[in-house]
């Protein structure tokens, strides 16, 4: 799915509600419905464009009611900027092996179960700490983009061309 449509998707705030209650627990359409607040038909739509998206799926239980559930994990990223504008989007990759960044080293998961525990609070730590990285590279970056525009602004100046 492009991102774009992902966005446009997600601009929705009953959309983003349903997946909020989705990420706690499978829900039947009469559950959602009471949760955002709108007619079930409105939870069917909202719900079908979320199936087509990728986004959640269904199961019948045996007393033939249907459940949501969300699919898979899915990141978007976007970056917004004066000097660019993106936007990503990643299903999280399914390596089991230890796989090593240039800065960050992340083991795979084992069939091991004995500290699963230590091992996501491990990952939990990554994860923020990456997250405090990006933010940290994104401000250099922009820092840096506005030191060039600065040069290339007084250079212009210097040769008469601004």
């Amino acid at each position: 799915m492009d991102s774009s449509e992902l966005l446009d998707i997600l601009g929705n705030q009953n959309r983003r509600s349903i997946l909020r209650l989705l990420s706690q627990k499978p829900c039947y359409v009469t559950e959602i419905s009471e949760y955002i607040g709108v007619s079930p038909k409105a939870v069917i739509d909202h719900l079908e464009m979320l199936e087509e998206a990728g986004l959640v799926e269904s199961h019948v239980d045996d007393r033939r009611r249907k459940y949501f559930h969300i699919s898979r994990s899915l990141r978007l990223e976007v970056d917004v900027s004066p000097y660019r504008f993106g936007v990503k989007s990643a299903y999280p990759s399914r390596c089991r092996t230890k796989v090593s960044y240039e800065h960050v080293e992340i083991d795979g998961v084992d069939d091991d179960v004995e500290d699963l525990t230590a091992r996501l609070e491990r990952l939990e730590k990554i994860k923020n700490e990456l997250s405090v990285a990006q933010r940290h590279v994104q401000s250099r970056m922009e820092e840096v983009m506005q030191r060039i525009e600065e040069e290339a602004d007084e250079n212009r100046a210097r040769n008469g061309d601004g």
